[in-house]
């Protein structure tokens, strides 16, 4: 079974890989989300554009939180949920396609030290991708485990905005040099982008405290057609746990047909 999505992030360069990137078999348990819980650190908040924008990326490092990313197209379409824990390095990521006879649902899960994605499909004509077996394709951050877009780092690419004018209340606009971010977004990102890698238009937004809660970057096709890539921060400071499979649900050795693998 060949799944083949053109429409998606960048002509389809980006999230087919994202797609790779699966999503994580994560229990969120304990008490409800705080949205409005402070970060343990109460350092002075920036004004300056540039710095608000700065401190935003790297506070996506200081404590859990929900990522819903989109492409910019219609509601119900293809999209990612994360629920991740950056610090314990923990969380659940599940990925939505739509196909002609239903959805494929990837799902990877971090426990911390390892790498496990399942793959669902509507149909067995790709037995592997079965909705049960967990493929372990090896330790965070590592090549052959994280492949293309790196939904854990997107903040990152905002450390380096250029032109940041502000356009609203906590709302800003400006561009992006994307050219060293192959490791976050993928090796496809340069051929999409071609020239416009240096200088790529993102709009975000930020809370009373700060956190990143919106952020759009905006990506176009090889024939010209713009295409986004929406992010929503929310839920800070959800309770995350992540535990590996039970081994008798553990595939080794993973098929070249499982993302990351």
């Amino acid at each position: 079974m060949t799944v083949q999505k053109p429409k998606l992030i960048a002509a389809g360069a980006i999230v087919a890989v994202a797609v790779a990137a699966g999503v994580w078999a994560l229990v969120a348990t304990g008490d409800e989300p705080d949205a409005g819980r402070p970060t343990a650190s109460a350092s002075p908040v920036p004004t300056d554009p540039v710095a608000v924008l700065k401190a935003a990326a790297g506070k996506a490092d200081e404590q859990p939180y929900k990522l819903t990313v989109g492409t910019g197209g219609a509601a119900g379409g293809d999209g990612t949920v994360l629920l991740w824990d950056p610090k314990a390095k923990r969380g659940l990521e599940t990925t939505s396609l739509k196909v002609p006879n239903g959805e494929v649902k990837i799902e990877r899960l971090t426990t911390g030290p390892d790498v496990y994605v399942r793959v669902t499909a509507p149909d067995r004509r790709v037995p592997v991708w079965d909705g049960k077996t967990w493929w372990h394709v090896g330790a965070p951050g590592a090549p052959a485990a994280k492949q293309g877009l790196d939904n854990t780092r997107l903040a990152g690419t905002l450390a380096a905005p250029a032109g940041v004018r502000q356009t609203g209340a906590r709302e800003y606009a400006g561009t992006l040099d994307l050219r060293e971010s192959a490791a976050v977004l993928g090796s496809g990102v340069r051929g999409v982008l071609g020239d416009r890698a240096g200088a790529v238009p993102f709009t975000a937004a930020v809370d009373e405290q700060g956190r990143l809660v919106r952020y759009r970057i905006e990506l176009a096709s090889e024939q010209s057609q713009t295409a986004q890539l929406d992010l929503t921060y929310s839920d800070f400071g959800l309770p995350v746990s992540a535990d590996p499979p039970a081994a008798d649900l553990v595939g080794e050795d993973p098929p070249a047909n499982i993302p990351g693998a």
